[in-house]
């Protein structure tokens, strides 16, 4: 008995571990059989759930942000009877460039890329808001996705950059990294 339940705890931490892994992504889940509890069960709660814009193949998306600096958000996307359509991750250029400027609001941000991971204010009125996300092309590499609105809360601009912990100038130089 006692072997048994020694056992058992043991098991238990990796038991967690894994099912964390399966949740990350929601790579358990299938599409066009997976509902909305389901989705809970192997996710969780949501930080944001969006209504689909007019014309979207989609009624609602779920936000799942993987940290407030996360480089990863997952878009869980519902038809309006609660089955799963897909789940995308959503922190790609691909997705930075569907917002059209002059006419993209905050909430279509949101609701495309979910909650920012900084925003800043400059003096001048810009507000910036700042995703951390991996490169397409090199999928360890980080970069910065930046959207830029105008005084109207329009996007005034967007893109990707440089992200500074990947930049280094110096090759490393002076930094005990090499």
């Amino acid at each position: 008995m006692l072997q048994s339940t020694r056992s058992f705890l043991l098991a238990l931490p990796v038991a967690w571990f894994l099912a964390g892994c399966a949740s990350y992504s929601g790579s358990g889940l299938t599409p066009g059989t997976s509902t909305q509890a389901d989705t809970r069960t192997v996710m969780g709660e949501p930080a944001a759930v969006h209504k689909a814009p007019a014309g979207a193949a989609f009624a609602e998306s779920w936000e799942y942000p993987k940290g407030p600096l996360g480089r990863h958000t997952f878009m869980a996307r519902f038809d309006g009877s609660g089955r799963l359509i897909a789940i995308d991750q959503v922190l790609t250029v691909n997705e930075v460039a569907k917002l059209k400027p002059g006419e993209a609001t905050r909430d279509d941000v949101r609701r495309t890329l979910g909650r920012p991971g900084i925003i800043t204010v400059a003096r001048n009125g810009i507000e910036s808001w700042d995703y951390a996300a991996h490169a397409v092309d090199v999928p360890m590499r980080k970069i910065r996705l930046i959207v830029n609105f105008d005084a109207r809360g329009l996007v005034s601009s967007a893109g990707e950059s440089y992200d500074p912990e990947e930049f280094n100038p110096n090759g490393g130089a002076g930094t005990g990294q090499n």
